[in-house]
């Protein structure tokens, strides 16, 4: 008797639990489930591939500097402090992808026209290197395809006629300056923006008598501290080992053989060499390995992904930028650099560390230089930006940018220093 009522028991869970099945399956049919969302919310999610990145795509292209001027002229600049940037660039750095995403027909304007842009109301942004505009908006917007051309270091979101914003630049390759019309307003748009800064004085050279017969015009000139932070430099393959590489490159290392001062990697008929000193070289036989796409901003965005995977994962306190993408013979080449708070690294005789070429779609060869820093309580000191101009007269000759840039030779140290840019 007590079976056969735990039969029946049974029999009734089973059917509770088929009718509740029946009620999910039904209701998820339902217009209102299927368009909230929900769904996708339940559903497996793809898992990262090698070298997918963690941050998201607008933090992918952290500027090296900021500057945001208020309609009174007040300007408050920030450069040399990564925390300070990663804190101030999101919502900006969103406004700079609308404007690009919806950027008009480019005019090119005057020296001066730019020069009066970047004094009155206004967000300016430096990338340390020459990023293509395309592959910018799609790091901030996701689209890349605005159709402007070429490349810029200095980008900017000012106030133009009326009610309008304007995306101005300066182009990497001529110098020249351009400006064109963008959906965003000043009174939703940059009003905010610029209202909620406070200034703290920074101001560019070519708005100081005297520094601007030393320097390049656009230096950015803020309140330093005059203790710079030494970082120890390390070589971090020689910890993890090759194995890390491999898995981040989905490279096959079971058929490999030393080589003179290093390991070389067999994967097919493509070859991974990596160096007892760090360097790790690929070159491909048939250059289908590593895919990247048919746009210029899509080849960008792969090499960017393999260079944080590989390099951005063991680098320490340093984060990669964009140095330049620039074509030869038919071939695209990008080269990535290492930051450290906010400051260039000169790596070995060449200064960057990672240089990808791109050839009919595909990664065809790269060169990765991996370091890895660690702050090791040392600081140096360092001159105000007027008394080190005043002592380098090589950069009053040329009037050229001075910054303050960490070399690194190799050692096991690095010290900031004022550079020449």
């Amino acid at each position: 008797m007590g079976d056969k009522r735990r039969l029946i028991e049974w029999g009734k869970d089973v059917l509770i639990a088929a009718l509740s099945l029946s009620a999910v399956y039904l209701l998820s049919m339902t217009p209102l489930v299927q368009d909230s969302g929900v769904l996708e919310l339940l559903s497996p999610q793809e898992s990262p591939s090698p070298g997918t990145l963690s941050s998201s795509q607008g933090m992918a292209m952290l500027p090296a500097r900021l500057a945001v001027t208020g309609g009174d002229g007040g300007r408050c600049g920030v450069q040399y402090d990564q925390a300070r940037l990663e804190e101030l660039f999101p919502p900006l750095g969103a406004l700079l992808g609308d404007a690009l995403d919806s950027a008009g027909e480019a005019q090119p304007i005057s020296e001066a026209q730019w020069q009066r842009y970047l004094e009155g109301k206004s967000i300016y942004f430096d990338f340390a290197g020459d990023v293509p505009l395309s592959a910018l908006e799609h790091w901030l917007q996701g689209a890349g395809a605005s159709g402007l051309d070429g490349s810029a270091r200095r980008v900017l979101l000012c106030a133009g006629r009326e009610n309008e914003v304007l995306l101005c630049w300066q182009e990497a390759e001529e110098g020249q300056f351009f400006s064109c019309p963008t959906a965003l307003t000043q009174t939703l748009h940059l009003d905010p923006a610029t209202a909620s800064a406070t200034p703290n004085g920074a101001y560019f050279a070519f708005e100081n008598p005297e520094l601007s017969q030393l320097l390049s015009p656009y230096t950015l000139v803020t309140e330093v501290a005059q203790r710079g932070a030494c970082y120890a430099a390390s070589n971090p393959l020689a910890d993890a080992g090759a194995a890390a590489v491999l898995d981040a490159l989905a490279f096959n290392g079971q058929n490999h053989a030393p080589v003179s001062g290093g390991e070389v990697y067999l994967d097919g008929d493509d070859r991974l060499v990596v160096s007892t000193g760090g360097t790790v070289t690929y070159r491909a036989a048939w250059g289908e390995k590593y895919p990247a796409g048919s746009t210029l901003a899509g080849a960008v965005d792969k090499a960017r992904a393999l260079a944080e995977g590989t390099l951005g994962a063991l680098c320490g306190e340093a984060r990669l930028y964009l140095v330049s993408a620039r074509e030869d013979r038919g071939a695209l080449c990008l080269r990535f650099g290492y930051l450290l708070g906010g400051c260039p690294v000169y790596l070995g005789g060449d200064g960057w560390a990672a240089e990808f070429w791109v050839e009919n779609g595909y990664i065809t060869q790269f060169t990765l230089h991996f370091r890895s820093y660690a702050p090791n309580s040392e600081h140096t000191l360092l001159l105000p930006i007027d008394k080190a101009a005043a002592m380098l007269p090589s950069i009053a000759q040329d009037r050229r940018e001075l910054v303050i840039q960490y070399r690194d030779g190799g050692g096991s140290s690095v010290s900031p220093q004022w550079a020449a840019a």
